[in-house]
């Protein structure tokens, strides 16, 4: 297949994803909307767990406990962003949290001490400072505690997700990428429990009110998911990444149409400038 074809999928179903799960989050909640959604992903790559049977063979005791470790990053991070969904703008909320590619440039060289180019430092610095223009509020301007929380959740998420997509990679090596992401679902007992608090300390939303946003939240992200994976499979990494990664522009200009929440001219400039970052990042990159 055309690595194109793979690169437009991945581009508008991650899109299209984080604005229904915006819409799901804010309907039903951080932890239940997700708790839903990770229900109905496992459902929907069952079919694919006898093509990665194999890779169990290779599972030692400490990659099972690094895979576990990393399913709950996917947790927190997806609960932090939900949470930031219901407390501020939703294209900020989610201009935040896209910007983790940034940060694995950094935590990369950190941690395995990959080589990084001036044009990389580049584009992380300008994503950095399209997020401080995002987040800053000068002194004379009031900063609500919703606010306050909602900015500190979206980096919370950006640096869960960070740090999952960073640590992934010598797992991925060793028994693939499918196992990583579906290993989210051990921590289904967890989300449950969470769910029953959160139930408990908000008002009751009827599943029917947003049973169409969570459905189509997981449908849209597992697809983009398994088209990212077979492209790099494939060796379409060149082609793909760049195309698939420039997805936060699609999400946030849709929240912008979709939720029509007011933004500041720094925090539209914060964003434009993050965006710009991301997608240059996604480029120099490959």
């Amino acid at each position: 297949m055309n690595p194109l074809v793979f690169a437009l999928i991945t581009y508008f179903t991650w899109g299209l994803g984080d604005v229904v799960n915006a819409i799901a989050a804010r309907s039903l909640g951080a932890e239940r909307a997700l708790l839903r959604v990770i229900i109905i992903s496992a459902i929907l790559f069952i079919p694919l767990i006898p093509a990665h049977l194999a890779e169990l063979y290779r599972l030692t005791p400490l990659l099972l406990i690094a895979v576990v470790a990393l399913g709950g990053l996917q947790v927190v991070g997806n609960i932090a962003l939900n949470k930031s969904l219901r407390l501020i703008n939703a294209p900020l909320a989610l201009t935040i949290f896209s910007s983790y590619s940034a940060l694995i440039v950094v935590l990369s060289v950190l941690f395995f001490r990959e080589p990084i180019t001036v044009s990389q430092i580049i584009c992380t610095g300008v994503i950095f400072s399209g997020i401080f223009l995002c987040t800053y509020t000068p002194v004379n301007e009031k900063q609500t505690p919703d606010y306050k929380k909602g900015v500190l959740l979206a980096v919370t998420g950006l640096v869960s997700i960070g740090l999952f997509f960073t640590l992934v990679k010598p797992v991925i090596a060793v028994i693939g990428w499918f196992w990583p992401i579906y290993a989210v679902t051990l921590w289904i007992p967890v989300l449950l429990y969470l769910h029953k608090k959160e139930q408990r300390s908000s008002s009751s939303v009827s599943w029917k009110t947003a049973a169409m946003p969570v459905i189509l939240t997981a449908l849209f992200l597992r697809v983009g998911d398994f088209s990212f994976n077979v492209a790099l499979d494939n060796g379409l990494i060149a082609v793909v990444a760049p195309i698939a990664g420039a997805y936060p522009t699609l999400s946030v200009i849709l929240a912008y149409f979709v939720f029509r929440e007011k933004l500041t001219l720094r925090q539209i400039i914060g964003i434009f400038l993050a965006l710009i970052g991301i997608i240059a990042l996604g480029v120099m990159g490959n």
